[in-house]
């Protein structure tokens, strides 16, 4: 029987990260709960690179869709005044599906994924059901920053004014921009969503400069 000692190694070495207390993430071994990095990039407001060339996604938040989504560059500065060249604490909280780390950011004491939510720069990730402290406090976070009508609470993103009813969707799992009138039928339908790159329109004409196209459901279309 031939011995393939690469896959001999790699097994022992896998066997020994367990026992140690250490997971295999990405090639690297990293400490199985949390670890301390220097942040080298800043992807975007919830997405950064550590310097041990790791993509960390910020847990439980959702940050403007850059560079499309309303203050998604304001997003990012922020999220780099916080955290670029720093070194950071990361409390692993699982991989995504893009095999992304999924973690709360520390800076010394401050949870960096709470003041982002605090500062309006992001907002809570509704999709995720976890009895989790640290979910509990981010989810107020978030509520008082929508009831301040801080970041992209504010006016900035929300209807510029009553006139402008157009309401344009940025359909991110199909890379489509699709604006839709008020007689369209799905029309009631459709949230506005500024973090996922929605946008309210004054006219056709502003939609379509954007890059956004009538909705096929709209009278005048089979």
């Amino acid at each position: 029987m031939k011995i393939h000692w690469g896959r001999v190694a790699v097994g022992v070495g896998l066997t020994s990260s367990l026992v140690l207390g250490y997971k295999y993430v990405g090639q690297k071994f990293f400490p199985k709960d949390n670890w301390k990095m220097e942040v080298s990039r800043v992807i975007d407001g919830d997405t950064l690179d550590t310097a041990a060339e790791v993509r960390v996604r910020l847990w439980g938040i959702d940050a403007p869709e850059y560079p499309e989504g309303c203050l998604s560059e304001v997003a990012k500065k922020r999220l780099e005044e916080l955290v670029l060249n720093k070194e950071v604490t990361i409390v692993n909280k699982g991989v995504d599906n893009f095999n992304r780390t999924l973690a709360l950011v520390y800076v010394d004491k401050l949870l960096i994924n709470q003041a982002l939510l605090t500062e309006g720069m992001a907002v809570y990730d509704e999709k995720i059901n976890a009895d989790d402290i640290d979910l509990q406090a981010m989810e107020a976070a978030a509520s008082n920053a929508a009831l301040a009508k801080r970041g992209v609470w504010s006016s900035k993103c929300s209807q510029p004014n009553p006139k402008c009813v157009i309401k344009g969707n940025h359909r991110q799992a199909g890379g489509t921009r699709v604006y839709s009138l008020p007689d369209c039928y799905n029309y009631d339908r459709i949230v506005v969503n500024p973090v996922g790159g929605d946008r309210w329109f004054c006219s056709e004409s502003e939609a379509i400069k954007a890059g956004f196209k009538k909705s096929l459901d709209c009278p005048g279309y089979k």
